[in-house]
């Protein structure tokens, strides 16, 4: 099997889980009936990178998640870029980070952006918008595309269901295709397939050469039908893979993907190819 790109595991370092075991994200582990999910999840640098070399991963990009606690009303999550790049510097061959985007703070945000992917090499932008109920649409959110537009990153924005008790409407894919229009230079990947609104992410990203789907957050077992036919065909340039880790087991989703018979080249694109050209890894 190719070597993989996961294009999404949260901060799995014992900081980084408690601080997402203590927010509204630990709502996920919960409705999977897995309370231990991320506090159980925790390793160092080293024990994760020997981890990555058994299952076949080459590189892992790791967001400094932001969840918003002022104002959506729940517990909120700030995973700082500091503890990110702390852990990317011990395996740089490895580990990549992204910045956290929170629309709230304005130009100051927009300068830590740039300094992320400036001096310490981030390789994108994230975005949760349930964290803020504000759809990624939302005009405080533009200073930060026009910046990574500039930058030449691309921006990770979820969709679909939240899997916590907020809003699901700011995930909706729709919202994404005023991005592709208006920033035509940026590159969107749309992370969890957009799932219940899968056929509308898939129509947005055939139509729209900016905008790619990431399966994160969803196992192979579970795409639907329309979905794995897009990536045998039309879109097997634009879908890459990634798990959310530790939401998605790495090894049982890369054996449900190899349980898809994909081309050898449809794979290769799907597991690493298509990450490797959006994020320039």
């Amino acid at each position: 099997m190719t070597a993989a790109v996961d294009v999404w595991v949260n901060l799995f370092t014992e900081s980084g889980m408690s601080q997402i075991s203590n927010s509204i994200v630990q709502q996920t582990a919960e409705l999977f009936d897995a309370g231990g999910m991320f506090s159980h999840a925790a390793e160092t640098p080293e024990e994760f990178v020997d981890r990555m070399y058994t299952q076949g991963i080459e590189t892992a990009l790791i967001p400094a998640m932001k969840f918003d606690g002022d104002h959506n009303g729940a517990s909120g999550l700030q995973i700082p870029e500091e503890e990110v790049a702390e852990v990317c510097s011990t395996h740089p061959n490895q580990l990549q980070g992204l910045v956290g985007i929170d629309p709230f703070t304005g130009m100051s945000g927009v300068k830590r952006l740039e300094r992320f992917v400036e001096e310490e090499e981030f390789v994108g932008g994230h975005i949760v918008p349930y964290g803020f109920h504000l759809p990624p649409n939302d005009r405080r959110y533009y200073p930060f595309y026009a910046k990574c537009a500039e930058l030449g990153v691309p921006v990770m924005i979820q969709i679909g269901h939240t899997a916590v008790k907020m809003p699901n409407e700011p995930g909706h894919p729709k919202y994404i295709e005023d991005i592709a229009l208006e920033f035509p230079e940026l590159d969107i990947v749309a992370a969890n397939i957009g799932w219940p609104w899968t056929t509308e992410a898939i129509a947005l990203a055939w139509t729209h050469s900016n905008i790619y789907i990431a399966t994160t957050g969803h196992p192979p077992q579970y795409w639907d039908a329309e979905f794995v036919d897009f990536i045998r065909g039309r879109g097997c340039e634009k879908v890459m893979w990634g798990t959310n880790y530790p939401t998605v087991n790495v090894n049982s989703s890369l054996q449900q993907v190899d349980d898809l018979n994909l081309a050898s080249e449809t794979e290769e694109m799907l597991l690493a190819g298509n990450a490797r050209k959006v994020f320039n890894i």
